[in-house]
C-alpha cells in the first residue's frame, strides 16, 4: 500500500504527542500536550487516566486536520506503570506511572526473572502491591493496560498489548509467549505490527480522523525510539538521553546470564533487545538549570555550560534518589562550570551503563542519538568524546512517533519488514566525531568519576 500518512502517537511519561510522517519517513507536522503528575504522597507517580485520553484526543485532532489523509496510526508508550479498567473499559483509579516508588519493600522479595532487573514502578510490583493494599480494585478490574494500550482501547474498543511491553513488566513467560500469572485481567499479546482494531465513530468525533482508519498495536517507548533511529544492525547503539537514561542494541539471541535492566522481546521478529539504564539522565540538567538560573532557560543555561572548559568538577548524576553529588568545588567555580559538570556528568553515567551493556552483547561502532539532548550540539559532542564513539543524530525530533508510525506501515503492507521500513525512512542529519585532544582528559575524568560512584555506593 502506498500514498496517505502515518500517524504515530506517543504517550509520554509527561507529554502526549502525534506525530505524522510521509513515505520517506520525513516529519510533516507535530502536537504535544502535557498531562500533570499527581503525587497523592510522596513515593507515588499517578496521573488521571481520561485526561491522559482527553490530550491524546487532542493532539490527534490537531494533526489530523493538516493533513489530507491518514492510512494508519502506530502507538508507543512509556511502559510498565499500571492503568485498570473494568467493565466497558471504564477507569477505576488514576493510572500509576513507570517512577512511582510505592512498591519499593516489594522489589527484593520478588523473584528476579533471567531477562530483567525488577524496580518499584515495574507492573508485577505494582501488582503485588495492589493485592496487599487495594485488592478491591483488582477484583473489579477487568484488564490491567500499559498507556499506550489504555489509548488504543478509546480508539478502537478493542484491548490487547504487544510483546514489547508485555516482556518488560515482569509477568511475561518468554519460553511459552504467555503471561506466567494467571490473572484474569492480564490482556492478550500480539506482535507490534498486528492489526489492533480500527477507529470507531465514537472515537473519529474525538480524533478527527476517519473512523474505519486501521490502528496498530505498537510498541514500548524505549524499542520505539530505536526503531525511529534506525539501529538494526549488532554493533548499532541506541542512546536516548531525556528522562531516563536509555542505551539499547538487538541480539540474535536473548541472553539470561547477564545482570542487565532488560533483556526483552523485539518488536523486530527473531531479535532482542538489551537495554542498560536507569531515571536521571538529562533531567539532571533540567534541575541544574532550574536551581541556578531559577526559571526553565535550557537555551541560556546550554551557552553558559559552553562558554566554559573542561575543570577538575565533577558531578554524579542521582538528584531524583537523593544521590547527587558535585566532587572538587571551590570558590573559582562559576554557574557555567557546574551547568557543565552536571552535562559531563550525565554522559559519564551513560558510559558506564553502555560498558555493562557492550560486556553483554559486542563492542559498539556508533551511537544513533535521540532525547531531548540531542538537540543540542554541545550535548552531541560531549557524548562523542566521553564515549569515544561517533555519535549520529537522525532526522526528526520525534523518533519515538517515528517508530510507532513504521509498525503501522508494516501493518498496512507499506514495508515488509520494520528494517525494511528503517531503511526507507531514517537518515542521519549530523555526526559528531570524538575530538582528538579530549581523548585524555576524558580517560583522566572517567576514571575519577567511577571512583567516586564506587565509593558514594558503598557509603
Amino acid at each position: 500500500m502506498t500514498g496517505g500518512a502515518l500517524v504515530g502517537l506517543d504517550v509520554g511519561s509527561t507529554m502526549v504527542k502525534a506525530a505524522v510522517f510521509d513515505s520517506s519517513g520525513r516529519l510533516i507536522t507535530w502536537a504535544s500536550r502535557s498531562v500533570p503528575v499527581i503525587q497523592l504522597q510522596p513515593s507515588w507517580m499517578e496521573r488521571d487516566v481520561e485526561a491522559t485520553w482527553r490530550a491524546a484526543a487532542a493532539v490527534l485532532r490537531a494533526v489530523a486536520s493538516r493533513v489530507r489523509k491518514v492510512t494508519a496510526v502506530g502507538i508507543t508508550g512509556c511502559g510498565n506503570g499500571a492503568v485498570l479498567v473494568g467493565f466497558r473499559g471504564n477507569v477505576l483509579r488514576h493510572g500509576i506511572l513507570s517512577g512511582d516508588t510505592r512498591a519499593a519493600d516489594l522489589v527484593a522479595i520478588r523473584r528476579r526473572s533471567s531477562y530483567e532487573r525488577p524496580f518499584p514502578g515495574q507492573t508485577a510490583c505494582l501488582v503485588r502491591w495492589l493485592e496487599a493494599h487495594e485488592p478491591a480494585v483488582l477484583k473489579r478490574a477487568t484488564a490491567l493496560l500499559f498507556w499506550k494500550d489504555f489509548i488504543r482501547l478509546r480508539l478502537t474498543d478493542k484491548i490487547c498489548t504487544d510483546y514489547t511491553d508485555a516482556g518488560a513488566s515482569g509477568l511475561f513467560d518468554f519460553k511459552n509467549l504467555k503471561w506466567r500469572a494467571s490473572h484474569s485481567f492480564l490482556p492478550p499479546v500480539q506482535g507490534s505490527s498486528a492489526a489492533a482494531g480500527v477507529i470507531t465513530a465514537t472515537a473519529s468525533e474525538r480524533v478527527g480522523i476517519p473512523a474505519g482508519t486501521p490502528v496498530f498495536t505498537g510498541v514500548i517507548d524505549c524499542e520505539a525510539a530505536a526503531l525511529g533511529s534506525g539501529v538494526f544492525d549488532e554493533g548499532d547503539l541506541s542512546v536516548v538521553a531525556g528522562t531516563w537514561s536509555i542505551n539499547q542494541s538487538y541480539s540474535r539471541k536473548p541472553l539470561k546470564t547477564v545482570d542487565l535492566f532488560l533483556c526483552n522481546l523485539s518488536a523486530h521478529f527473531g531479535r532482542w533487545l538489551l537495554l542498560e539504564g536507569g531515571p536521571g539522565s538529562s533531567a539532571n540538567f533540567e534541575w541544574a538549570v532550574r536551581t541556578l538560573q531559577g526559571r526553565p532557560d535550557l537555551g541560556r543555561a546550554l551557552r553558559l555550560a559552553a562558554s566554559t572548559r573542561r575543570s577538575n568538577l565533577l558531578f554524579v548524576p542521582g538528584v531524583a534518589s537523593g544521590r547527587g553529588i558535585f566532587a572538587g568545588l571551590d570558590q573559582s567555580h562559576c554557574a557555567g562550570d557546574l551547568l557543565r559538570a552536571v552535562m559531563e556528568g550525565v554522559v559519564y553515567s551513560h558510559r558506564v551503563q553502555i560498558e555493562k551493556l557492550a560486556i553483554a552483547s559486542s563492542s559498539f561502532k556508533r551511537v544513533r542519538f535521540a532525547g531531548g539532548a540531542s538537540r543540542s550540539t554541545l550535548w552531541c559532542q560531549l557524548f562523542a568524546d566521553g564515549l569515544g564513539l561517533p555519535v549520529e543524530v537522525p532526522r526528526g525530533a520525534e523518533l519515538g512517533a517515528l517508530g510507532a508510525a513504521l509498525c503501522a506501515g508494516v501493518g498496512v503492507g507499506r514495508w515488509s519488514s520494520l528494517h525494511e521500513a528503517q531503511r526507507a525512512t531514517v537518515r542521519i542529519l549530523r555526526t559528531f566525531m570524538p575530538a582528538a585532544d579530549a581523548r585524555e582528559p576524558t580517560v583522566r575524568a572517567y576514571r575519577r568519576f567511577k571512583e567516586i560512584s564506587l565509593n558514594l555506593s558503598s557509603s
